[in-house]
């Protein structure tokens, strides 16, 4: 038979001859269009999928987000703005333990491939196979680099393809140092940390380079699970002792550690730093320098750039101030709780509570019952509720001679209001607007030595009559300006106004950087007008410097992650007042302090010379004192922000100066003492201390007043007493300004 026969299907005449060529032929043909299929589909699925894929100016411009800090005047870190905490650092700041650590337990291989190592990922598809499971993970740092920065993490394959081809990609692009540094700098470590050097910071208070070996490994070893493996939780500590030892073994393995130091390291005892949430450092202060910086530089790069900001905060005195403040407040709340309580009298529906019960625990008790103030939607059922009561102040103080924002408080607490009191309250100021009246008075013509009368009058207004008064309604007679400011005698500085005009006034407080309301009436004088602390403070602050008055800034400089300087501040300031009137305006203020009715300032241990002035307005809604050393200008202010009556007690000086001092004394920390120099335009003058009228160097009962030198007293100087003036003033701003002091 041969192999034709082989061929011949069936028998007899029903045998029939198969060609199995064309078979063949189709056979390969659907093979080849298989074939060419596949490969088709996967190319065109491929080159779509590396269209997706970041471009090179993606891969270029990588920049993972990076804190920005805030830093005080002595460079001591106050501040982090963030989403994600991260400090940015260049891989030679980084030391060896923390590179070789990390290399060895995530990728041995890492300066060997190409972005996929092909032989771990056989190795890892074998174990996990023979694990009937997901054991081991073949990705190498450059794929977990490409997925932190580009992708999420989505276990699904196109992630997985999209990713090993963004790691080629990257290595094309950059070498295998500077993927280790993008690398380390990007990948999360635990406890909302990104990076080794925030991670380092975060965990065992150093830099990165001066991690310890154990310390290194242990770091490493959060990789794989960042928050079972953070050092800082106790629960942590036995699996991070396991998994320290694999990542020293790795280095061991690679040769990169002896076995001495093997040994040394894992016997070291893990000690970390547990979270502490600290409070925060001058909230009122740092809200301002961050809508500076977002309004500049954008939210972006804000939170994500790695901004270095100087900024103009004392945080020592801060502190001092703040802690003078809330426990000044605490003090002096009493007061109006007395008088909430007295008005109310709720012991008597609350048996077993006794009225001695609810002044020793009043907070408590008032949360306790408050069903007795308010109705279940929360309006008030009494005249006047507490929350109307709750006292508030502001601080803050200025370099005289730059501007710099020293120490800023807006309120008593930012994290219950976020309103900041010390550049958005704006407020009546009282007596504190006695000086600028003087100064304008001496523009004009007076002296030191002036004497105006301080006795009842009235003046007619298109309101109808208005007879001002004395805070204690108390008349001295014939005094000096000096005098008048140094005891705050009201109707002396209304009698003033009212002979130079209140134009005049307006005129300096208006070049002196007064935005608000200013009247020009009489009751001006006593501070019928509006202004923010920072305002009268800075206004303050050109007295101190002899007519110079310093523009307030906040920052010093800003700097961004590549260490360029965005922007460095330069102190700017322009004369607002001669500096013979600043000079004279400023020795009137010292005897407020010294002998006025700022002496509380002696007497609370401030011995440094000083000016100042206290303020306290009708009703006692508004309490001041502003005062100033040759350095340093500080303003406190104390009220309710709805206007009402804090109590008779709570006066400028009784309610202002304690914190005025304590803020004071700790601003001055390490400063020369300076004294207030005189123009040589300015010359002391012997005056008899009766008359107020010039003697001899002989006479006894005397003492020296300065003048002008082109203004000198004669022996007849007339009294500046029947100045009369008919300049319209509201019954609203008499009852606003008539207890001035």
């Amino acid at each position: 038979m041969d192999e034709r026969d082989l061929l011949n299907i069936g028998t007899g005449n029903n045998r029939k001859v198969v060609n199995i060529t064309p078979i063949l032929v189709a056979i390969l043909f659907v093979i080849a269009i298989l074939f060419f299929g596949v490969a088709g589909v996967a190319t065109s699925f491929l080159v779509g999928t590396y269209k997706t894929l970041p471009d090179t100016e993606e891969l270029s411009s990588v920049k993972p987000s990076s804190v920005s800090r805030i830093y005080d005047k002595d460079s001591v870190l106050i501040h982090e703005f963030s989403i994600e905490r991260r400090f940015w650092i260049p891989l030679d700041s980084m030391s060896d333990n923390i590179k070789y650590a990390v290399v060895a337990i995530e990728d041995q291989r890492f300066y060997k491939h190409w972005g996929l190592d092909l032989r771990r990922i056989f190795g890892a598809a074998i174990s996990n196979i023979v694990a009937r499971g997901y054991s081991q993970g073949a990705s190498t740092l450059t794929q977990q680099l490409a997925r932190n920065l580009f992708f999420t993490h989505e276990k699904t394959m196109l992630r997985k393809i999209r990713e090993m081809l963004t790691a080629i990609k990257l290595e094309q692009h950059y070498s295998k140092d500077e993927i280790l540094e993008l690398y380390l700098n990007q990948i999360y470590l635990g406890a909302g940390v990104y990076g080794v050097e925030a991670a380092s910071q975060r965990y065992f208070g150093k830099r990165c380079k001066d991690l310890t070996l154990s310390e290194a490994a242990i770091i490493a070893g959060t990789i794989q699970r960042p928050e079972a493996y953070r050092p800082d939780l106790e629960k942590n500590i036995e699996r991070i002792t396991v998994r320290r030892k694999s990542v020293l073994r790795g280095m061991k393995r690679m040769k990169k550690i002896t076995n001495e130091q093997f040994k040394t390291a894992q016997e070291e005892m893990i000690t970390a730093i547990s979270q502490q949430d600290a409070a925060p450092t001058a909230p009122y202060f740092i809200e301002t320098v961050r809508q500076y910086l977002e309004n500049k530089y954008g939210e972006n790069q804000l939170y994500n750039g790695g901004l270095i900001v100087y900024t103009t905060l004392d945080s020592k005195a801060q502190q001092e101030a703040e802690y003078s403040l809330n426990s000044h407040l605490d003090t002096l709340q009493k007061i109006p709780n007395r008088i909430f309580l007295y008005d109310n009298q709720p012991w008597k529906q609350t048996p077993g509570v006794s009225r001695a019960d609810w002044m020793d625990n009043f907070d408590s008790l008032y949360r306790e019952h408050k069903s007795l103030f308010f109705d279940e939607s929360g309006n008030s059922l009494v005249d006047d509720s507490l929350r109307h009561r709750k006292l508030q102040a502001s601080v803050v103080a200025l370099d005289t001679r730059t501007g710099a924002v020293r120490v800023m408080i807006g309120g008593r607490s930012f994290e219950s209001s976020k309103f900041n009191r010390a550049i958005q309250a704006v407020r009546q100021p009282g007596s504190t607007m006695k000086p600028f009246v003087y100064a304008a008075a001496l523009q004009n013509g007076y002296t030191l030595s002036t004497k105006v009368v301080d006795a009842p009058f009235t003046m007619d207004t298109p309101s109808g009559p208005w007879t001002p008064s004395n805070f204690e309604s108390e008349f001295f007679g014939a005094v000096t300006i000096r005098d008048a400011l140094k005891k705050s005698i009201n109707i002396p500085a209304v009698k003033v106004i009212l002979d130079i005009g209140a134009e005049k006034v307006i005129t300096l407080v208006r070049r002196m950087g007064f935005t608000h309301d200013m009247p020009a009436v009489p009751s001006l004088a006593l501070g019928a007008c509006e202004v923010t602390n920072m305002e009268l403070t800075s206004a303050f602050g050109a007295f101190a410097n002899r007519g110079m008055q310093a523009k307030p800034f906040y920052i010093e400089s800003v700097i961004d992650r590549q260490g360029r300087v965005l922007e460095k501040n330069e102190p700017s300031a322009i004369r607002v007042l001669d500096e013979e009137i600043a000079d004279l305006t400023a020795q009137m203020m010292r005897s407020v302090v010294d002998h006025g009715t700022g002496h509380a300032v002696r007497a609370q241990g401030f011995r440094r010379p000083a000016g100042g002035k206290t303020g306290t307005t009708n009703k006692n809604s508004d309490a001041w004192f502003v005062g100033f050393t040759p350095q340093i200008a500080c303003g406190v202010w104390l009220g309710v922000d709805e206007r009402r009556s804090m109590g008779k007690a709570v006066t400028g000086s009784m309610g202002a100066i304690p914190i005025w001092t304590n803020t004071m004394l700790a601003l001055h920390k390490g400063l020369p003492e300076e004294q207030f120099q005189i123009s040589e335009n300015i010359v002391p003058v012997r005056l008899d201390k009766a008359t107020k009228l010039p003697v001899d160097s002989t006479a006894t009962n005397s003492f020296y007043e300065y003048f002008l030198k082109t203004n000198l007293p004669s022996a007849h100087d007339p009294m500046d007493s029947t100045a009369t003036d008919s300049t319209a003033i509201s019954p609203a701003e008499e009852s606003t300004v008539e207890e001035s002091h």
